[in-house]
């Protein structure tokens, strides 16, 4: 190899790896040398937006406490001029000026956001906003429902029945300021039971897990398993619909189950 181009990959080998290391080195603990302990120092308190007229955040140690009550706390460092904040993912935010009263920094549509020291939060205000637990989001209840089919004198009792798990989903949302902040939810596993002519021949409980393979993986990872809904019969089996949504928006994907005559099930995509 000849020097010229041994020197050009060395130093980009050198950039790749400050770039990744920056907000990362963070998220993994880093150094004193690598985070910038005086910055954080100036961070603990209640920030205050004025133009809202509302407390942000409050920041305590090495977290970031929201007041939204649906929001997860979240760690965050300063590594060089921007703030880290490592939740789900890790996300960076330039800092343009900090002081022991004065937060400035780029959000992520890159507008600037200015927030101002709370001096007169109560020190009561602040413990309660640290120490309560932000709400996780679900529906807490179980769904039932049944249909009755006749076939060939044969009576074909369905059972469909939602039931929330504590199985949590990461969703991210950005707040009124632009910063990305994590809500947590709750999945749902969903059981199909086919009872005929008073025998149980069918039963399964699905997980969302189930249907990785016909819906995108990105949407299954903020998704949960919503509900089952029964279609109908024809020569394949008994047709059903299953409804995977991202919470808090329209966004409904949907998977064709079929279960067989013969007490089989596949799960399929949903074609037009």
């Amino acid at each position: 190899m000849n020097a010229p181009r041994f020197i050009s990959i060395f130093v980009t080998v050198s950039l790749y790896a400050l770039f990744f290391a920056s907000c990362n080195e963070g998220k993994r603990g880093g150094t004193d040398l690598q985070e910038d302990q005086n910055a954080k120092k100036m961070m603990q308190g209640a920030w205050f937006d004025e133009l809202e007229e509302n407390v942000v955040f409050s920041v305590k140690g090495d977290t970031i406490f929201y007041t939204d009550s649906t929001s997860q706390p979240v760690a965050f460092s300063i590594i060089g001029d921007s703030l880290c904040l490592n939740g789900s993912v890790t996300t960076k935010y330039p800092i343009v000026k900090l002081t022991n009263s004065l937060l400035v920094f780029i959000n992520q549509n890159g507008d600037e956001v200015r927030l101002t020291k709370d001096e007169n939060l109560s020190l009561h205000m602040r413990e309660r906003m640290e120490m309560s637990k932000p709400v996780v989001i679900n529906q807490r209840r179980v769904i039932k429902n049944d249909t009755v089919v006749m076939l060939a004198n044969v009576r074909n009792h369905l059972y469909v029945q939602v039931n929330p798990t504590t199985y949590r989903v990461i969703k991210t949302n950005y707040n009124g300021e632009g910063v990305r902040v994590d809500n947590v939810y709750y999945d749902n596993t969903v059981s199909i039971c086919i009872v005929k002519n008073g025998v149980k021949t069918f039963i399964h409980d699905f997980y969302k897990k189930e249907f990785a393979g016909v819906i995108t993986a990105g949407i299954i990872s903020q998704s949960i398993l919503n509900d089952i809904v029964y279609e109908h019969h024809d020569e394949k089996g008994f047709h059903f619909y299953a409804q995977v949504g991202i919470p808090d928006t329209p966004s409904n994907y949907m998977a064709k189950i079929i279960v067989t005559d013969d007490n089989k099930y596949t799960i399929s995509k949903v074609t037009d």
